[in-house]
């Protein structure tokens, strides 16, 4: 609210980002467009990129997606970026800090080495990694087995529910439905796409 009169979003970062030293995209929504812009997306949701990059505004932008993100994704790059300078943070391909989105969930998953030997669950409550029961683990990059959510209490593999890739910039629209296994993805015991 401005001046008593109510302003969107949108207006806010239109006004705001042009003389900003950064912008940070918080949570899959403002970072890739997420459940906000799924198709058919009514509203017309764009993530901050689009909304910049359509405005002509060249504010740099660091996106730190997940629904929910971790608080220490946020903070943490924050105080990168004022101890060591915006030039100095190192992101991925799709903005992203790769202190926090350098590695796959899959490369540091509690459950990997029941991938690795071919050990599914075939349904919740199982013993055996998740990648059947759709979990995308395997295509997801984010540090959430690592860093987990209350205090490393537990996280969403933890607590026996597959990854979703909220962190990745197709979700929800491209990383396929919830419950039902990717394609395309090679494992170590038979060594071709199951």
């Amino acid at each position: 609210e401005k001046n008593g009169k109510k302003s969107t979003i949108l207006e806010e970062v239109l006004q705001l980002s042009p003389n900003a030293l950064m912008v940070i995209a918080l949570g899959t929504c403002a970072s890739f467009g997420g459940i906000a812009a799924a198709n058919p997306n009514p509203t017309g949701s764009k993530c901050i990129g689009d909304i910049l990059s359509e405005n002509n505004i060249k504010t740099p932008y660091i996106n730190i997606p997940g629904c929910p993100p971790h608080p220490d994704w946020l903070f943490g790059t924050v105080e990168n970026v004022l101890l060591n300078g915006l030039e100095n943070v190192e992101l991925d391909d799709f903005n992203r800090p790769k202190t926090y989105f350098g590695k796959l969930i899959h490369e540091n998953c509690p459950n990997r080495a029941w991938f690795d030997e071919g050990k599914f669950a075939k349904k919740f409550g199982d013993a055996g990694c998740l990648y059947e029961l759709g979990c995308k683990g395997p295509i997801t990059y984010a540090d959430c087995p690592i860093r987990q959510w209350n205090g490393k209490t537990n996280w969403v593999i933890g607590s026996g529910a597959p990854c979703n890739g909220c962190t990745s910039p197709e979700y929800p629209d491209y990383v396929g439905d919830f419950y039902e296994k990717i394609i395309d993805v090679e494992t170590p015991v038979n060594e071709k796409k199951i």
